[in-house]
């Protein structure tokens, strides 16, 4: 069986040396080089990853034919690269946010339907088989019915271009509201109705914000609140967290992705050395076997336009000082 050749358009993104490092641990995939517009982050990666360098991206989508391009760039920036991998025929793995509003994303959509492409948003966590068990036992009625949700998503503060708004079109906001938004959107198989969402900007002297709570209500009156902060400073022992805790009229589940760690002191600290499943891996496996196997891609570009449309929607609400509808 042949290998699915992937080039990579842009690494600004932190996740893109882990995408590297999954492709090359899946025997049926073949990296065949990159392309960043900044020269000197270009040549830095070139030499940590050991992947073949281009300075021209359509040369690099004309001359080596991938059959499908992992768009790793600034969230501003996605819909240039999708575009250009669509109208060299080649299907797209698009960082997330897939759009930093609805209207960008849709346009990416269209695009790439237009051109015969297939474009694939990459939500990792759909993959957590604890959040797949949970999800299964909520829609089997095990809990009985869903009544809230108390989530959250934090992280450290990651500095660059994700704190440049002309770049990442927002702070913590846009960095994490859409993952939960999709574990959502998926489980209850809808948007929310109203989005209401408060910021600060407590933790780094900064203009975007770096604190956040986002409420959302769902069809059927499930109630989802989300810390999407910044809040992991250097002192704790992991730099993001995970959570979901599912009430039901007739019992809880409590999802903790990161919670299989080790705790690791070492001289003035203590580490969580994560050890359990690794969703990247997953889902660059998932992209691969969808070729191996002819199936469509599982997390679709509308799938990314949805959350990113309740990310749009809780900047509206701060705009507003009140909840919105979508």
């Amino acid at each position: 069986m042949r290998k699915i050749r992937v080039c990579i358009l842009s690494v600004a993104h932190v996740h893109t040396p882990t995408y590297v490092r999954c492709l090359r641990h899946n025997p049926g995939a073949e990296i065949v080089g990159f392309y960043d517009e900044d020269a000197e982050r270009a040549q830095a990666f070139a030499q940590e990853q050991g992947v073949k360098r281009f300075c021209d991206a359509r040369k690099l989508l004309e001359e080596e034919k991938p059959d499908v391009a992992l768009v790793c760039a600034q969230n501003m920036r996605h819909a240039r690269w999708v575009k250009m991998a669509a109208d060299a025929g080649v299907d797209v793995l698009c960082e997330k946010p897939l759009g930093v509003g609805g209207m960008d994303a849709q346009d990416m959509i269209d695009h790439c339907r237009r051109r015969g492409v297939r474009l694939m948003t990459a939500m990792c966590n759909r993959y957590i088989h604890a959040y797949r068990e949970a999800a299964n036992a909520v829609r089997e009625g095990r809990i009985g019915r869903l009544v809230a949700v108390f989530a959250s998503n934090k992280g450290t503060m990651p500095g660059g271009w994700f704190v440049q708004r002309e770049e990442s079109g927002g702070g913590c906001i846009i960095d994490h509201t859409v993952h939960v938004a999709d574990l959502m959107n998926c489980l209850v198989g809808a948007l929310p109705e109203e989005v209401w969402a408060l910021e600060g900007h407590n933790l780094f002297s900064m203009d975007v914000e770096d604190c956040a709570v986002i409420n959302m209500r769902y069809p059927g009156g499930v109630l989802v609140t989300l810390d999407a902060s910044w809040s992991r400073t250097r002192h704790f022992p992991y730099g993001r967290d995970l959570t979901l805790r599912l009430v039901g009229t007739k019992g809880n589940i409590y999802v903790d992705y990161f919670s299989p760690n080790n705790e690791v002191y070492a001289p003035g600290e203590r580490i969580y050395s994560y050890y359990a499943e690794d969703k990247d891996q997953m889902m660059i496996d998932d992209l691969i076997q969808c070729y191996q196997e002819g199936r469509p891609f599982g997390i679709t570009g509308e799938d990314g336009r949805d959350c990113a449309l309740v990310a749009e929607a809780a900047y509206r609400s701060l705009k507003a000082k009140a909840p919105v509808r979508l």
